[in-house]
């Protein structure tokens, strides 16, 4: 996991924002939305406007961490231990739903939608892949099919809680035809932040 937490390096994601994301096809993307709080269970998050949560997320069936097993069972264990109210299934939906605004707000270069759902170093590489999308005049981004999602790996590194999600989508940028984006997302938070939304702290091709 160290190895792939300073994978965030800006060569890396710069070289990977240009080849997976900045070369897909498609139409205009929709308009930008905010996140609901993913990760938590249903129970924690009654206070949560239910106007701003997803329908993927509400049609989501909660199940506890022990119905998860596989070599993610402990880590996800750990971080439901230290994180109220965790819920992977919960967690899962929310990721995804993360992805789809992440990646099309990155096609449309929308800084402040990006700003609260990345680190701070995720957020400084897409900023100049950005920079470098605008001066090229290159189109916007758009998912047209995102595919089944899977956790990877899940640890908690002191107060840090850390999960790898997989994703396989189709990208469109504008052109003809599409490009599979197959990658590994990594979403970190702080135990101890009130803020229930987790951020981008890498992404790698799977």
């Amino acid at each position: 996991m160290e190895i792939l937490f300073f994978a965030v390096v800006a060569a890396l994601i710069l070289g990977r924002l240009y080849q997976v994301l900045g070369q897909n096809r498609g139409a205009e993307p929709p308009p930008m939305r905010q996140p609901p709080p993913f990760g938590l269970s249903k129970s924690a998050t009654q206070s949560v406007d239910e106007s701003s949560i997803g329908d993927e997320e509400a049609k989501v069936t909660d199940f506890p961490v022990r119905d998860y097993d596989g070599p993610t069972e402990a880590g996800l264990k750990a971080i439901q231990s230290a994180v109220r109210g965790f819920d992977v299934s919960s967690f899962l939906a929310g990721a995804r739903n993360a992805y789809e605004i992440i990646v099309t707000a990155y096609g449309s270069g929308d800084e402040e939608t990006l700003r609260d759902l990345l680190s701070q170093e995720v957020f400084s590489a897409y900023q100049v892949a950005m920079d470098e999308r605008r001066a090229a005049n290159a189109p916007k981004i758009e998912v047209i099919r995102l595919g089944d999602s899977k956790i990877l790996d899940a640890e908690l590194d002191g107060k840090i809680a850390r999960i790898d999600v997989a994703f396989s989508s189709d990208l469109a940028d504008g052109g003809d035809g599409l490009r599979a984006a197959d990658e590994i997302w990594t979403f970190e938070k702080s135990v101890d932040a009130r803020d229930p939304n987790w951020l981008l702290s890498a992404v790698r091709t799977a």
